[in-house]
């Protein structure tokens, strides 16, 4: 007959089975956690803190094998909504023109525009026509107002995309509108160069001279840091796409590394 001690050992190694399961799913299922390295949502997250990601509101996702177009998304409880926190993959390196999901690198950033909204910033100042209330810090966002500009000139981060068209910068950008599923745009010199990064991550080819309108594929979402004058986020490299997003930041208030 087995011995009671083997049997304990089974029991034992079942448990640990059944919890590292059970742990698994619910990271990828349901919640998880990260820690911020950056300054850019201070004052409401410092560097160090932990911060509890909720994939059920939004739905979980899945990834099926390493190419961007090839996500899968539960349904979740509700729509991503303007003034969110939101974690999300990176969607291109640094000052690059082309959106590719980083997997390995992560931000999160709170949402000012979501997919189909007009968006700007006037005096620093960020604004959504279809939210009433401030999105963001204000005090941050009255500090940038403040700033001289020839601190952001040469720091190199005064310009915003697209650069080269109605000199757009940090403090005065927009109106813009964030592209949705289904949105159809007509393509003069000024749309062209601001969608451009998205059509030619949808169509996976460059951009047809000749294309003179677009219908949208998926959903766009617009973030910023709420640290609004030290933030490297969709003022510098456009519009992340909706396969991208982790999930809804629904704590922060875990104590720091």
């Amino acid at each position: 007959m087995e011995s009671n001690s083997n049997k304990n050992k089974k029991i034992a190694i079942i448990l640990v089975v059944i919890g590292i399961v059970l742990y698994v799913l619910v990271k990828l299922l349901m919640f998880d956690y990260f820690y911020i390295i950056s300054q850019s949502m201070a004052p409401t997250i410092q560097p160090g803190q932990c911060i509890f990601v909720n994939k059920l509101l939004f739905g979980p996702r899945f990834h099926i094998g390493n190419t961007n177009d090839k996500v899968f998304r539960l349904y979740g409880f509700r729509d991503i909504k303007a003034g969110d926190m939101v974690l999300f993959n990176a969607p291109m390196e640094k000052w690059s023109n082309t959106i590719e999901m980083k997997k390995d690198k992560v931000y999160c950033k709170r949402v000012l525009g979501t997919p189909g909204d007009r968006i700007g910033a006037v005096d620093g100042h960020c604004w959504n026509d279809k939210v009433l209330r401030p999105v963001g810090v204000v005090e941050e966002q009255e500090k940038l107002r403040w700033m001289f500009d020839s601190i952001f000139i040469w720091n190199q981060c005064y310009d915003v995309i697209p650069i080269n068209q109605h000199k757009w910068n940090i403090k005065n950008w927009g109106p813009l509108i964030v592209p949705a599923k289904g949105l159809n745009v007509t393509l003069d010199d000024f749309s062209r160069d601001l969608y451009c990064e998205v059509i030619e991550y949808e169509t996976q080819e460059p951009l047809d001279d000749f294309l003179r309108e677009y219908t949208f594929k998926g959903n766009y979402y617009f973030a910023l840091g709420d640290n609004a004058m030290d933030s490297y986020d969709s003022r510098y490299w456009g519009f992340i796409p909706e396969d991208f997003i982790i999930g809804i930041v629904s704590d922060f208030n875990f104590p720091r590394k």
